[in-house]
């Protein structure tokens, strides 16, 4: 399996704090605790932050940009440990998202001046609610406001992203930027999984609460996916709820969820409610595909921040090894800021789930094959590298990673590839089990070029009966390696 530990909601209460000491010690305790429960959970491969990395500030607090530094420091001083103790170091199995908490309500005020256009209040909804609408209503002063200064708008999220940049800086396999900035894109699982990273906070300050993902972003994320290999699995991740109250204003419409598992989606990871929740979504295309969406409580939120009956908790992920479904486990952290597995009414008061999703499907409805399109993927480029570039170590490199059958042409590149690095242990390595009488004259003289003569009859006598030798050849064969011998002594 796979595992993914899952934490949101990392904002400091400063009516009820707690410490980077306290949450990694009681991480770490409660890990040790896994192999012993039943079922056991797997420790995590990865982590993923589902926003509110910060409490951030208010609007008009009087708190100073050093403010921002300083609790994007607290953070990033808790992920770099979390990534030593729990991932020897790699930061680059960190995914990290922005939450509303992440934005600088006071940057995003001042881009902003009030609107006295009297036609414009007589009109309201539709300056509010057109898309990208640069007017913003406030219930409590009951003014409208517009957008005037959109450079300084967009640099509400600034200090987030200095904070983001320098946590994964110097990181090798670190997040890569979709071709129009609309996500980050990591890699996990050793090129299995890609997880799409998206900032919710689309349109998101101090006026304006909902959810949103532009939607260009989740398709650029999904052609920049598809440029990039074939994947068994692919997760989003993003920060806002996708339900609430009829009178609540900040989750995110269903619908682009549903975006998602039309391009193949099948993980949705997110925060903000500071709850668990987690349920299967479907949509009806060709075939019914469904999606599993999975929220996490939050890791610090204080007691008046929680809904009733929520603990500060997170999740561990457990993908399965043919990756259409997963176990979520919860924990909470009940007595004495230590986390334990939960108690789920939903689920029959057990502390864990298992759901599973649908896979991928193309066009004309069936399943997507995702192996063999790797496979055939990596044949064409071992191809173009070992015949075009002329580069065959590149070649073995590609083609390593499977199992190739005797007659494949797979197989015949991996063997041309060897042949032309020059390096008889090479070769011998990429034969392995010789196939046919070729492979297994190629494999013994190669032997014998490094002076392994023993080994060189020894494969005569395994595979003569079993490759149908004929005794000529193993006559011819059985000279050459005494003349080879008596000449190299």
């Amino acid at each position: 399996m796979f595992s993914i530990l899952h934490i949101t909601d990392l904002h400091r209460s400063r009516t009820d704090p707690i410490s980077n000491a306290e949450l990694i010690s009681a991480l770490l305790q409660d890990r040790e605790s896994y192999q012993s429960e039943t079922p056991s959970i797997r420790p995590p491969d990865a982590i993923v932050v589902s926003g509110d990395v910060i409490q951030g500030v208010g609007l008009n607090g009087g708190v100073s940009q050093g403010e921002l530094e300083n609790q994007y420091q607290v953070a990033h001083d808790f992920l770099v440990e979390l990534a030593d103790r729990f991932l020897n170091g790699e930061r680059a199995k960190i995914i990290i998202v922005p939450g509303n908490h992440d934005i600088d309500w006071n940057t995003a005020r001042s881009a902003m001046v009030e609107e006295s256009d009297d036609r414009l209040l007589s009109d309201l909804p539709r300056c509010l609610h057109q898309p990208n609408s640069p007017y913003r209503w406030d219930w409590r002063s009951r003014k409208l406001y517009l957008i005037k200064d959109s450079g300084l708008y967009k640099r509400r999220m600034d200090a987030f992203w200095s904070f983001f940049h320098r946590f994964y800086e110097g990181c090798q396999n670190s997040p890569t930027r979709t071709s129009d900035d609309g996500a980050n894109l990591y890699v996990l699982d050793k090129n299995q999984i890609c997880v799409a990273a998206f900032n919710s906070c689309e349109g998101n300050d101090c006026f304006r609460f909902q959810g949103e993902i532009d939607r260009h972003a989740i398709a650029r994320a999904h052609l920049d996916m598809n440029d990039k290999g074939n994947w068994k699995l692919r997760i989003a991740v993003w920060h806002h709820d996708i339900e609430g109250p009829p009178h609540r204003q900040d989750y995110m419409d269903l619908d682009i969820v549903r975006g998602m598992i039309g391009r193949d989606f099948r993980l949705g990871l997110y925060g903000h409610q500071h709850k668990v929740q987690i349920s299967p979504h479907q949509i009806k295309l060709a075939t019914e595909e469904t999606m599993v969406l999975a929220s996490a409580g939050s890791l610090c939120a204080g007691n008046n921040e929680l809904p009733t009956g929520s603990f500060r908790g997170y999740s561990i992920i457990e993908i399965n090894d043919s990756y259409t479904g997963a176990r979520i486990h919860v924990r909470e952290m009940r007595v004495a800021n230590l986390f334990s597995k939960a108690v789920l009414a939903e689920f029959g008061i057990a502390s864990y789930v298992d759901l599973n999703w649908t896979t991928p499907v193309d066009a004309a409805g069936r399943k997507v094959n995702v192996e063999q399109k790797q496979y055939l993927d990596a044949v064409a480029k071992a191809e173009e590298a070992l015949k075009i570039q002329k580069d065959p170590k590149r070649a073995l490199s590609l083609l390593a990673a499977f199992t190739h059958k005797s007659n494949s042409h797979g197989r015949a590149l991996q063997i041309a590839a060897a042949r032309e690095v020059g390096d008889p242990q090479t070769f011998i390595d990429v034969i392995g089990e010789p196939k046919t009488i070729e492979e297994l004259v190629s494999v013994i003289m190669a032997r014998v070029s490094i002076s392994n003569f023993n080994e060189a009859r020894a494969l005569i006598e395994r595979y003569q009966d079993e490759l149908h030798l004929p005794s000529q050849t193993r006559q011819d064969l059985e000279t050459k390696i005494s003349l080879e011998e008596k000449f190299k002594s």
